[in-house]
């Protein structure tokens, strides 16, 4: 009887076990898949260049106009390793240089996000290229993917600079998921010599990370198994790990120096994940912090400051201004 008892009273807990498991496992499937084209993924019926969902309800299409700047500009296009056609602006200052630039706009923008500091850029006499990240503006692809893949396509931009104009000095310029992008470039083995200097500014540390910190700290929530059920589905759907967009990895292993700037204010991305970033760093680095900025606006809250430092930081990898 004891043994009956024992046999019927696993086979329950068993039955339990598996039960909540493919509920919890069913659960994770449709909210991971939900989460991953609500905040991933772009394109709508009525527009196939509509960013994903999560960045059009905070940026309406009238918030999206910026003024390019007033340079001669031409287009240029390149097919990624994955056969995406991206495209990008190549902006030309008025005098004669050397000093190239690759600015990288942030999680749901376009390269018209970048205009305002290609702009200070051109002032400084740098050649400028504002790319449109993968699936964004006017290059092909239906997932961002957090830096992931942008980092592969930075570097095959810097390459196609390089391959025009080899005695270029380029500078990796990003902002937000774009500074998560430069940094995983700066240490990718594929990117060319001429690549010189690194500025970040508000970039996470991983993009797990950053997701663990909105969900515990703004909505409250336990990480797991959320997380893991999330990054399952991101695998499955968008075609690549949470895990895998780790710039303080790259910084370790970056041969490039790299100015880190942050908001002390940032609502998003935690001044500490700077901090992280910046001690994980070996090669030459400086870390800047703008008080009071939010983010992504340190650029625009303490103009001169900003580029001051940026001036002050790369100069001596790109040269003086001709």
């Amino acid at each position: 009887m004891k043994k009956l008892l024992l046999s019927c009273l696993l086979t329950a807990v068993i039955t339990i076990i598996v039960a909540v498991t493919a509920f919890v496992m069913g659960t994770g499937y449709f909210i991971g898949n939900y989460a991953v084209h609500f905040g991933l993924e772009r394109g709508t019926a009525d527009n196939p260049q509509e960013p994903p969902r999560a960045y059009a309800l905070l940026m309406p299409p009238e918030a999206r106009r910026f003024n390019k700047p007033d340079y001669t500009d031409e287009t240029w296009h390149m097919t990624s390793a994955d056969g995406l056609r991206q495209t990008a602006t190549h902006f030309m200052p008025d005098t004669d240089s050397d000093r190239w630039v690759i600015v990288v706009h942030g999680y749901g923008c376009t390269q018209q996000n970048s205009w305002y500091i290609a702009e200070n850029y051109l002032m400084m006499g740098y050649h400028v290229l504002t790319p449109d990240l993968r699936a964004s503006g006017d290059s092909e692809g239906r997932f961002l993917t957090m830096g992931c893949r942008e980092s592969e396509d930075i570097a095959a931009w810097a390459r196609l600079v390089a391959q025009r104009h080899p005695q270029a000095k380029i500078v990796l310029h990003g902002v937000s998921m774009g500074a998560a992008s430069v940094m995983m470039a700066a240490a990718r083995e594929d990117l060319p010599t001429q690549a010189v200097a690194c500025v970040e500014d508000c970039g996470y540390t991983s993009a797990f990370d950053l997701l663990v910190h909105q969900i515990t700290e703004s909505f409250g929530l336990p990480a797991f198994p959320a997380m893991q059920l999330l990054d399952w589905r991101c695998q499955k759907v968008a075609g690549f790990s949470l895990r895998e967009a780790e710039p303080v990895a790259a910084v370790k292993k970056s041969k490039l120096p790299i100015l880190f700037i942050h908001g002390s204010k940032d609502p998003l991305v935690p001044v500490s994940m700077a901090e992280e970033l910046y001690e994980q760093a070996e090669t030459p680095k400086k870390l800047l912090i703008i008080d009071g900025a939010v983010h992504a606006i340190a650029s625009q809250k303490e103009q001169e400051k900003y580029f001051k430092t940026v001036n002050d930081f790369v100069s001596p990898y790109v040269g003086k201004k001709e």
